[in-house]
């Protein structure tokens, strides 16, 4: 929401304004200071418009209409939007029915000949996707997935369009101010200001069916509700400095703390979509974390990042890297925070030798690691044997624990899909939830899962006791084939 009184400038002219009014009532002239102030303030409401107007042209509403199991009649409202909602506890109704669920969000045009970017939270698992364009014109979209990132492009049959500009997200600064575009709550080409409160945030989210993990988000104050997800945060160039993707709310409204995907993010992401349809991201195997003054006194080291975790049989694992490690450069490239080193890990080559240097006991030591492809969210590890139940489970890796904010030594398995309009679905499972018994049977591997489902076939029950953070429950899932 764009409010005058929150700069100094604008406040100084709300007064000026107010201090106006009342010499005009009381018959006194205004001073031509005050007048100078007032033009001043038009002129940077003329620029506003202008911004403005250049931008909404290429921001677009986008509508999916998906098949989902639902416990009773659906509210109006219901799948209006998938923000991220603390875990509801699941109850399998006795008759789930089937219903055609519509769910609302933004995108914006970045290519004239009909790619349009969004959230993949948006546009991922539907069956039809609609794009209408500001003029009204509708096209059924063509949706290119990235769920790792939570972004997804979508193809809409239409040339000449008018294309937003990405900015270079890595010059964004606090302070900078802000503009979010978006259709919230239907209210289609909304507009709203603020500044950019923070950057490099990093954030864990559910909404009880879905978690994701979000490495690096600008922060904003701009205002950003159901139904902006996917729409353009642009700074007062009009370029797009970042995708809004989700707000911190205690009861799902907005309280001034909204997230984008930074435009660096995007276009890495968007360009290989559109090039090939899926996105390749180097993979290392460790988990690296800042530097804490007193941890760069202890290794004797001014800048880089500490390695929390290293993966077994991983790349990083296979060229020598140790846990306390800390790694200083990378490709050439001096590492100075954790989001920076995996950003040019993502976008590294899988199967290209880099070198890397690391500071071991206070001494500078050169490692070459051959890099590999990034596994996505459903690890290669995961037994696909589980995808005839509607769900999809993986070791606790440290990457998967990282993600889904679990220890890294949790027994048992950690969900990591669940399909939708499935009796999984239905039941209340949730990617997150860690299974820790199956029919009676104890769970620490995805083999112990295969031994425990293997004799179950259709008109069976399958069992599972899920462990969350707050409480231990049982979810029964109908076998269906």
């Amino acid at each position: 929401m764009f409010v005058l009184h929150r700069t100094g400038v604008c406040k100084r002219c709300t007064i000026v304004v107010l201090v106006m009014a009342a010499m005009i009532f009381s018959g006194t002239a205004v001073p031509p200071a005050a007048a100078a102030d007032i033009g001043a303030l038009h002129s940077l409401e003329n620029q506003l418009t202008a911004l403005v107007d250049s931008v909404l042209p290429s921001v677009v509403s986008i509508t999916v209409k998906q098949a989902v199991a639902v416990q009773s009649p659906a509210s109006p409202f219901d799948g209006f939007f998938d923000f991220p909602f603390p875990f509801s506890s699941p109850q399998r109704p006795q008759t789930p029915e089937r219903r055609q669920a519509v769910s609302y969000g933004s995108g914006v045009i970045v290519r004239s000949d009909g790619y349009v970017l969004t959230n993949d939270h948006v546009v991922g698992k539907t069956d039809k996707v609609t794009v209408t364009l500001k003029d009204g014109r509708e096209f059924e979209g063509k949706v290119f997935r990235d769920q790792k990132s939570d972004l997804a492009v979508v193809k809409i049959d239409a040339q000449g369009l008018p294309a937003a500009r990405l900015a270079d997200s890595g010059k964004v600064k606090p302070g900078h101010l802000s503009i979010a575009i978006g259709n919230p709550f239907g209210l289609n080409g909304t507009v709203t200001m603020g500044i950019v409160s923070a950057v490099g945030r990093s954030e864990g989210v559910s909404n009880g069916r879905e978690s994701r993990f979000y490495p690096n988000l600008i922060q904003t104050d701009a205002s950003i509700n159901p139904g902006n997800s996917g729409g353009p945060l642009i700074n007062m160039k009009g370029e797009v400095i970042g995708i809004n993707t989700l707000i911190q709310s205690p009861a799902g409204g907005n309280i001034g703390i909204g997230f984008a995907i930074p435009a660096n993010t995007a276009k890495f992401v968007m360009d290989q979509l559109i090039s090939g349809g899926k996105v390749t991201r180097g993979y290392l195997g460790l988990v690296p974390v800042d530097l804490t003054p007193k941890s760069a006194a202890r290794y004797g080291v001014k800048d880089g990042v500490l390695v929390q975790s290293v993966e077994t049989d991983s790349p990083a694992d296979k060229a020598g890297v140790q846990v306390e490690d800390v790694i200083v450069e990378f490709a050439g490239k001096t590492i100075t925070d954790a989001i920076g080193l995996r950003e040019l890990i993502a976008a590294a080559s899988p199967g290209s030798n880099i070198t890397m240097v690391v500071v071991r006991g206070k001494a500078r030591k050169s490692l070459s690691v051959k890099l590999e492809e990034a596994p996505g969210l459903e690890s290669a590890s995961v037994d696909n044997r589980t995808e005839r139940f509607g769900f999809s489970i993986s070791k606790i890796t440290p990457q998967i624990a990282e993600q889904y904010k679990i220890a890294r030594d949790t027994p048992g398995v950690v969900v990591t899909r669940v399909a939708p309009g499935s009796e999984a679905a239905a039941a209340g499972l949730a990617p997150g939830m860690i299974i820790i018994r199956v029919n009676n049977t104890v769970v620490r591997s995805e083999a112990d899962f295969a031994s425990a489902t293997k004799g179950l076939s259709a008109g069976d029950t399958l069992r599972l006791v899920i462990r969350m953070k707050e409480r231990t429950l049982l979810v029964e899932i109908p076998v269906e084939k």
